[in-house]
């Protein structure tokens, strides 16, 4: 029984049970994708089976290793992450962008690299300076100027909502440190010109206007979220039943990735959706939890910061399916097709389960 087993046992039943439901979608919605593409109905199926075991090594790997050793190599994992950033723009497109190292066998995305390195680097940063923080030429612009080289390249793939999640995890990290917010707010202020002009160039503008009114674009770029609202809407309060979803063939774009949560909605109603929400939920709760507990403060920002990894693409998610905000390719964690953000999110429930233990 859940009641009877300890934290671990308990975050590794939610991590599985997460996984399996992406195991369900990744072949109830990747067959019609798959079959659209000339595919076998168990292609999305079997790549995403095939990142869960390599996932699990990854996990098994966080789990026995000691928190200090990252710290420890904290300059060795920025270098590598800057350099696969800039890596990524040798090689050719998919979809448009520059977000994948694509090899032989698999392709490697770097931003999901740079969320465990970026929460590293705060983290290592936050407890080395805490008695420069408050200085800003010798504490905060440094972190800021380190971390937003990161963010930059990840912006110029492009991939918009992992540069603007990194962001924000940083700015939250930075302002529970104590930071002095005079200078958290120049910088925001500071930035704040470039970024809205950037999100008005391009495709980006034309998200934000569909975002403004999809219904006057429902032919265009307002398509994939009415879709999506008649997705989360029809599935009710029990929803439709496991395989069940009409939005799945073909009117839905990329729903076996962004827009997962659309379908789930769909086919398990609202109270299927609310308890895979409290689920990823319950990860975060134990995060904040433990970051509370530690008394080493690298420690404390370090796994606080790795649950933010998690729970806010959750919530981007939730918010771009639900027409909250501007849609962007933000996957759902544990979830979603796609091999590096599920390895990746299996290496963070290592090391949420490796924190009750420490």
């Amino acid at each position: 029984m859940l009641y009877k087993l300890d934290d671990k046992g308990r975050i590794f039943l939610v991590v599985i049970t997460l996984i399996i439901v992406g195991l369900i979608y990744a072949y109830s919605v990747g067959s019609v994708q798959a079959w659209r593409l000339g595919k076998s109905d168990y292609y999305f199926l079997s790549k995403q089976f095939a990142a869960i075991l390599v996932g699990l090594m990854f996990m098994v790997a966080a789990y026995n290793i000691p928190f200090d050793y990252y710290r420890k190599h904290v300059v060795i994992f920025y270098f590598l992450t800057l350099g696969l950033l800039l890596l990524v723009f040798f090689f050719r497109p998919l979809n448009g962008a520059h977000r994948w190292i694509i090899l032989p066998i698999i392709n490697i995305q770097p931003s999901e690299l740079a969320k465990f390195t970026a929460v590293l680097y705060i983290a290592h940063y936050l407890d080395k300076k805490k008695e420069k923080l408050k200085d800003l030429l010798s504490g905060f612009l440094p972190a800021c100027f380190l971390l937003g080289l990161m963010v930059v390249l990840i912006f110029l793939e492009p991939d918009t909502g992992t540069a603007l999640m990194i962001a924000l995890v940083a700015f939250i990290l930075f302002f529970i440190s104590g930071i002095n917010i005079k200078h958290l707010l120049g910088v925001f202020l500071f930035i704040l010109p470039f970024i809205i002009s950037m999100f008005f160039v391009g495709y980006r503008r034309t998200r934000i206007i569909s975002f403004m009114n999809p219904w006057e674009y429902k032919e265009t770029s307002g398509y994939q979220l009415i879709q999506s609202l008649i997705s989360v809407g029809s599935g009710g309060i029990f929803g439709k039943g496991i395989g069940n979803s009409s939005q799945k063939l073909y009117f839905l774009p990329e729903i076996h990735t962004d827009f997962i949560f659309s379908v789930i909605s769909e086919e398990l109603g609202f109270i299927g959706a609310v308890l895979i929400f409290f689920l990823i939920l319950y990860l975060f709760y134990i995060c904040v939890r433990q970051s509370l507990k530690f008394e080493d403060n690298f420690k404390s920002y370090f796994i606080f910061g790795i649950g933010m990894m998690i729970f806010m693409p959750t919530l981007m998610h939730l918010g771009v399916i639900l027409g909250l905000l501007p849609t962007k390719g933000i996957a759902l964690p544990f979830i979603s097709y796609g091999g590096s953000a599920l390895v990746t999110n299996m290496f963070f429930a290592g090391l949420i389960i490796r924190s009750v233990e420490d």
